[in-house]
């Protein structure tokens, strides 16, 4: 672990869990960025690289059960993104250890389908979307909808029966493909 690193100097600015115990909404505070550099910076075998949650509060001085509470929540998240896997050892102990090769996900994965949607049918309603997208709840696309029409990438050009025979919906048309391909879809 290279020495020039000072954690000690950061675990100070780390907010306490609230008062009943559980996770509350707090701005960020960095400690998800020092623990994973912490995690990192270690090296050697795998069975070096484990640690225990003691040890990285011993590393970040971190003194407080509420901060000692809020490193473990912190891995807890880790462990659900798949950034770290979790282990027992023979004394029955937690022991962690970081996944070198994890990838953060790529966002916008699903606005990229939406849009490539839009794109290649020029003229498409929500419905439609939904159905070629393949997602389940449509809250979503219509936010994105909105968004796009403000923004003058689409109009509205005309309204159809909805297929289930009960409504209309909005047919929607993409203003220019040009534009929309260069200024949304990048």
């Amino acid at each position: 672990m290279p020495e020039d690193t000072n954690y000690k100097d950061r675990s100070q600015i780390y907010p306490t869990v609230g008062a009943s115990g559980g996770r509350t909404l707090q701005p960020k505070t960095g400690l998800a960025a020092t623990i994973r550099d912490w995690m990192k910076s270690r090296s050697g075998t795998k069975a070096q690289r484990r640690f225990t949650i003691q040890q990285i509060c011993e590393a970040l001085c971190v003194m407080t059960a509420g901060q000692h509470q809020k490193v473990a929540n912190t891995l807890s998240d880790f462990q659900d993104r798949g950034e770290v896997e979790s282990f027992l050892n023979k004394h029955n102990q937690r022991q962690y250890l970081y996944v070198q090769d994890w990838e953060k996900a790529l966002r916008g994965h699903l606005n990229r389908k939406i849009f490539k949607a839009m794109y290649v049918s020029q003229t498409f309603a929500v419905k439609d979307l939904q159905r070629l997208t393949g997602l389940q709840d449509r809250c979503w696309l219509d936010k994105l909808v909105r968004q796009l029409k403000k923004d003058g990438h689409i109009q509205p050009v005309q309204r159809r029966l909805c297929a289930h025979g009960a409504g209309v919906e909005t047919v929607w048309h993409v203003v220019n493909r040009d534009r929309f391909k260069l200024e949304v879809m990048r």
